[in-house]
Formats: C-alpha cells, structure tokens, sequence
C-alpha cells in the first residue's frame, strides 16, 4: 500500500481527518489521536524531537515514514528506533591534529623572519670607543690641573 493509503487507514480508524502532507519530503512521523492529526518533519537527531514523538505515542499512534515506506513505532521497538533516530552524535573532543604542511612560501616567510635584537651589555670592562675617549679625556692630577674641595679642615 501507498503512505498516503495507509495514513489515511488510520485516520479514518481514529475519526479525524486527513492530514496535508508533502509526500517529497523523504522522512517525517504522522501522529494521530482521537482528537487531532499532526505532522513532524525529521532533519536531524534530536533528543527533544524523540521526547515529542514518545509524547505523541502515548496518545494515539505514530508511524515514521521514510523514502515511501511506513513503520508504526511501538513500545516493543522504541528503544531501537531512538537509538537510530533521536540519540544525538557525539562530538569528537579531541581532534586529529593538522599534519599538513605549510606551503613553501610560507617556509621561506617563516625562516626569513628577524630575531629580536638583544641590547648591547657590559661585560666586565668592555667599553665602546667613544666610552674611552670620554675616560681619557677626563681631568686628572696627572695632566698638571688641581682639584681642591670647598669646605675641608686641615
């Protein structure tokens, strides 16, 4: 028989009416009760879309249909059926680490990069030139200039 037949079937079984349903979509669940008919389009496993459905199956009856076939869903096969359709996937936490190597271009920017300069350091008694000029340039007793300090007692 044809989903649409078969919906039909059990509405009919239950006195409501025919639900306005777009057989091109591939998956959908088809809800019915004494007292309404309702539609839910499938995308992706939902935890909360399983919980919808389970509600739904305590008030009438369910049947999923996909790619033009119709399974009613019952108590007997619901843990498989939430297994396969409502357990959202798990996330890989720890991913592949990229193994990719750069391109070349990038290789040669990275190498051509400039070290950070450090600042010159005194080490010991290493002067500059112009250091030692200075020092060699500075009055002393030995050029023939005296230096006396105000303020000295005898």
């Amino acid at each position: 028989m044809k989903p649409h037949q078969i919906i039909g079937n059990y509405c009919q079984l239950y006195g409501v009416t025919v639900p306005e349903i777009d057989y091109s979509e591939t998956q959908f669940f088809v809800a019915i009760a004494s007292d309404r008919t309702e539609v839910m389009r499938y995308r992706k496993p939902s935890a909360l879309l399983g919980r919808i459905v389970c509600e739904a199956m305590k008030r009438g009856v369910v049947l999923y249909v996909h790619n033009g076939w119709v399974k009613l869903l019952t108590w007997e096969n619901w843990k498989q059926t939430w297994a396969k359709l409502f357990v959202p996937k798990k996330r890989d936490t720890r991913p592949e680490p990229n193994t990719v190597s750069p391109y070349r271009s990038e290789m040669f920017e990275q190498g051509r990069q400039e070290r950070p300069r450090k600042k010159p350091q005194k080490h010991g008694f290493q002067r500059t030139f112009s250091a030692n000029l200075a020092m060699n340039l500075y009055p002393s007793s030995v050029h023939g200039m005296h230096v006396e300090t105000i303020g000295q007692r005898a």
